[in-house]
């Protein structure tokens, strides 16, 4: 121990009970200010950030959503169906026979489209 810390004196000169609770009340209030910042912070991440609100997707992005979301066979279904002048939409309101007979339509066009590509790669 240095002869000045045993004297009771800090190396600013202050007596070091002053500068023990000056650095006491610094820690206490950085304590407050960080307990406070982060209440804050997380209020703010608990109701999002201000202003900011989530539009509902628009028509465009469902679809998009829907198509993305679609297995390769769900994919070239719905195209044929495209073909034949058919939407998802109105596939999806028919009746179960409506539905068969579609399909037997579609399995016709794709079994066509299989047979020329054969075609085009034999000649």
């Amino acid at each position: 121990m240095s002869s000045v810390n045993f004297l009771g004196i800090n190396a600013a000169g202050q007596p070091a009970s002053a500068a023990n609770n000056a650095n006491a009340n610094a820690g206490e209030r950085f304590r407050a200010a960080f307990a406070d910042a982060t209440e804050r912070n997380r209020s703010a991440m608990g109701r999002g950030v201000s202003g900011a609100s989530q539009a509902a997707p628009s028509q465009a992005e469902k679809e998009f959503l829907d198509y993305a979301g679609m297995s390769i066979e769900d994919k070239m279904f719905y195209a044929a169906l495209a073909s034949l002048g058919i939407s998802k939409e109105e596939y999806d309101a028919m009746s179960a026979a409506e539905r068969l007979e579609v399909a037997k339509k579609v399995a016709l066009a794709m079994q066509q489209l299989a047979k020329a590509e054969n075609t085009q790669e034999v000649l």
